[in-house]
């Protein structure tokens, strides 16, 4: 009789689930910045900078994510060329996503940027946002169209 292998197999399933998940976290939050890190790029003070992404995010046009008790915020929502303000294309991308991703799980929404995308030519919508946002616009829409209406 063969041993019984499959707590083992689920074990081992949960434990590449929960590798990949921290590798999704550690590379979401390399796309990503305090609000003292923003701030200086900025050239603002942190608590001046904390009260607009704070509202920003509340207002769904940035997002944001905890981690190990600190706050970090979507630097490429953020539009350098306009001191730090997010780009528009960001929130429609954000509400179209919360479609499909619910608003508060931040860390699926910002892997959805930095991730390459095939409607994309497999290129990164955080890369494109500047240069083509309704092209980004478009393939978040493409998104929520292919979890509602699977291709067999």
């Amino acid at each position: 009789m063969k041993p019984d292998t499959s707590t083992t197999s689920t074990e081992r399933g949960q434990e590449i689930l929960a590798a990949m998940q921290e590798e999704m976290r550690r590379v979401v939050l390399g796309e990503m910045r305090t609000a003292g890190q923003l701030a200086t790029l900025a050239g603002r003070g942190t608590d001046d900078i904390l009260r607009d992404l704070d509202h920003w995010v509340a207002d769904g046009r940035i997002l944001s994510v905890r981690h190990e008790g600190v706050d970090y915020f979507t630097l490429f929502a953020l539009n350098p060329a306009e001191g730090y303000r997010p780009y528009p294309a960001a929130a429609d991308v954000i509400r179209i996503l919360s479609r499909i991703l619910n608003r508060e799980n931040s860390w699926a929404l910002a892997s959805w940027f930095i991730g390459l995308n095939s409607f994309l030519n497999d290129q990164r919508p955080v890369d494109l946002l500047a240069s083509d946002p309704e092209w980004v616009v478009e393939a978040a829409q493409d998104q929520v169209n292919e979890s509602k209406y699977p291709h067999g």
